[in-house]
């Protein structure tokens, strides 16, 4: 047998820092996409509470005996570990016979309670519907 030397190959210096830098890339592109991820539920789920508690506003509204009377009102409520501000706009729909219900949806934040301007434009969701009355 010949005695040769056996030389053992590991990664050099370059090597090793083109590696990290891949990784370093790899994972800040992971951290970001999933980043948006949970910006992405957090507005899903306030456009959800938003949009049943609309849509429950309305109910009541269309339910109500006698009708509604011709208005907007404004209400405060809990729903979902979160407070929320709704205002429900009863007015005329040009049809004889049918009102159009409008209700607005807006989360109440603390930092910003009456001083960021009106419902409708702080509103998350808004929802439109009609209820039939005697002429």
């Amino acid at each position: 047998m010949s005695a040769g030397r056996s030389q053992a190959r590991g990664f050099t210096l370059l090597e090793v820092l083109v590696a990290l830098a891949i990784f370093a890339i790899v994972a800040a592109v992971v951290l970001t996409a999933a980043g948006r991820s949970v910006n992405n539920a957090g507005r899903l789920e306030t456009l959800t509470l938003a949009g049943w508690i609309a849509d429950n506003r309305l109910t009541e509204l269309q339910l109500l005996q006698p009708a509604p009377a011709m208005g907007r009102e404004d209400q405060n409520l809990d729903f979902g570990g979160r407070k929320w501000q709704t205002l429900s706009q009863v007015e005329t729909s040009g049809t004889p016979g049918l009102l159009r219900i409008q209700v607005w949806v807006a989360e109440v934040e603390p930092r910003r309670r009456g001083s960021d301007g009106s419902i409708e434009q702080r509103a998350v969701t808004s929802l439109t519907g009609f209820v039939g009355v005697e002429p």
